[in-house]
């Protein structure tokens, strides 16, 4: 059996990976997103021109991300019967 704060900090790693997780499955989603810090304003989208200028020096970063953002989600812990 575990001590109290073991298992805390189970729990909380447990809820750190799930929140990761969804936002990982957020990411994932296509469209457009308003601009970070101007979310409520109306028409801060980027739009497909912006993306067109710079998708020649930009091509591999996507997958590169997706995967590094992959990588941080720590692995679940070996479930244990108590």
């Amino acid at each position: 059996m575990t001590d109290p704060e073991e298992r805390l900090r189970e729990r909380e790693l447990e809820r750190r990976r799930e929140n990761e997780l969804k936002d990982l499955d957020v990411e994932e989603t296509p469209g457009e997103r308003p601009l970070e810090g101007l979310s409520g304003a109306e028409g801060t989208t980027w739009t497909p021109e912006q993306d067109d200028r710079q998708r020649s020096v930009h091509e591999g970063d996507e997958a590169a991300s997706r995967a590094r953002s992959r990588a941080q989600v720590p692995p679940a812990p070996p479930h244990h019967e108590e």
